[in-house]
């Protein structure tokens, strides 16, 4: 089993957005789609290239790219509450 833990990412505004197990320690700067476990906006519909969710209060989550050959939520720093473990 590997180590790390499961956060919950939630908008500035303080909605929920989605958990994400994060398994290295820092910054939360992307999330792979296949290790997110409770999607409260609706990010794994979201086609690549464009902002697949937005909070509540209108903020943008961030982009769905490839990363190392797997889809990724590059997050829009300025949207979510800092994540650091």
């Amino acid at each position: 089993m590997s180590k790390g833990r499961t956060v919950q990412v939630e908008c500035q505004c303080g909605q929920f957005l989605f958990k994400y197990f994060k398994a290295c320690s820092g910054r939360l700067i992307k999330c792979f789609l296949d290790e997110i476990q409770d999607d409260g906006v609706g990010i794994f519909d979201a086609p690549l290239g464009i902002r697949p969710a937005f909070c509540g209060c209108g903020k943008g989550i961030g982009i769905v790219r490839i990363v190392r050959r797997r889809p990724a939520l590059k997050l829009n720093q300025g949207a979510i509450q800092k994540i650091r473990i």
